[in-house]
């Protein structure tokens, strides 16, 4: 692919996330069914069965929409910013909200949602902390309860086959995605310019999501973009702006980002669904416990898999970035802290909200962390 064709590509990845509202409200002017999704324990592939395009609810940097929330201060700031959107009417174009329990704060803002009356459809769906043969049928049996509610919403029932296509198409998703992971330094690309494919695949549609990786896969670049000398590290962050903020410091300061560790991204396409059996039972065994989120995943089986990822990427440390007030990581981190200390890992926590000052003010320590890699 030639310079100017992937440029073209990398284009529409970055404005398919930056006009997701947009294209959106395209979607909906067509007649189709437009059903938002927070975190990333949802199920996607039973909405894009049931003729919705699933869309992940993601924060933007806009200070008054914490403030038109009206939550708690010490509220974790991604329910904040979501609800100040919804209030605001940045989300009007959704027919609904399905909810993956995560956490305390993104159960019950649902709840709260719901009293407010924000839209017709709201829902919750119980995702067990376990992944036995008891819990896989509880699982299957609400994600056939909740097809059945979306098909009836949308006038497209939700049948076997429509089903294993979606996840088909997934699958694919997830597999496209790894391959990009690997080798963006050898296609000429910039941490910042991935995640710019990461986050627009949390939006798109996820078929022409597939077109576009498939096109930018077909001819790797040669002469890798980055600095080979900097000191590789992985970031971990559950904030996409944060994200960006973090890897324009490390850049700044001498280092070089080699891997990612986002929720929606490198964790979201460690496992395929295994396409056999019934696939509401498939979806259950491909969704519990194998998309990383703190407090219903393996703490021991996810500090292996940051250490199998450095390893991988040849990153030399680690940053582990939290949003303020978000327990849950924080407390994931100090139990993956035990594990690097013990392992000899270079590992640095940062928290800090959703504001370029706030990561700013820790420029200091991610410059030291980063001489001491070199």
């Amino acid at each position: 692919m030639e310079s100017e064709a992937r440029g073209k590509v990398m284009e529409q990845f970055r404005q398919g996330f930056l006009q997701r509202h947009q294209n959106c409200r395209e979607w909906k002017k067509k007649g189709r069914g437009v059903m938002g999704c927070f975190y990333g324990l949802v199920p996607k592939e039973v909405v894009h069965a049931a003729g919705f395009l699933p869309v992940q609810l993601v924060e933007e940097r806009d200070g008054r929409l914490e403030e038109k929330a009206g939550l708690l201060p010490f509220l974790c700031g991604m329910s904040k910013n979501l609800t100040g959107q919804i209030y605001e009417g940045r989300y009007q174009y959704l027919d609904g909200i399905l909810v993956g329990v995560v956490c305390d704060t993104n159960r019950h803002v649902l709840d709260i949602w719901a009293h407010k009356k924000v839209f017709p459809y709201l829902r919750l769906l119980k995702t067990p902390s376990t992944a036995t043969p008891a819990a896989w049928k509880f699982y299957a049996s609400d994600l056939r309860r909740l097809a059945e509610e979306l098909g009836r919403m949308s006038g497209q029932e939700v049948t076997e086959q429509k089903l294993w296509k979606s996840i088909e198409l997934y699958n694919e998703n997830r597999t496209l995605m790894e391959k990009f992971r690997v080798s963006r330094e050898s296609l000429g690309l910039s941490a910042e310019e991935g995640l710019y494919v990461f986050a627009s695949s949390l939006v798109m549609d996820v078929e022409e999501h597939n077109r576009l990786l498939l096109n930018l896969l077909e001819s790797p670049v040669k002469a890798p973009r980055s600095n080979s000398e900097a000191p590789g590290v992985l970031i971990s962050a559950m904030n996409l702006n944060m994200a960006w903020d973090l890897i324009r410091l490390v850049e700044e300061y001498g280092g070089r980002v080699v891997g990612d560790d986002f929720p929606n991204n490198a964790r979201y396409g460690i496992s395929r669904i295994p396409m056999e059996g019934d696939p509401f039972l498939a979806l259950a065994k491909g969704y519990l416990r194998r998309v990383p989120a703190p407090g219903i995943y393996s703490f021991h089986e996810r500090a292996e898999s940051l250490a199998e990822q450095m390893r991988l990427s040849n990153a030399k440390g680690l940053i582990y970035l939290v949003q303020l007030y978000c327990d849950a990581y924080a407390m994931e981190y100090a139990i993956l802290k035990e594990r690097f200390d013990s392992w000899g890992i270079p590992h640095m926590r940062l928290e800090a909200e959703d504001n370029p000052a706030s990561l700013q003010q820790l420029n200091v320590r991610v410059q030291s962390f980063l001489e001491s890699l070199m």
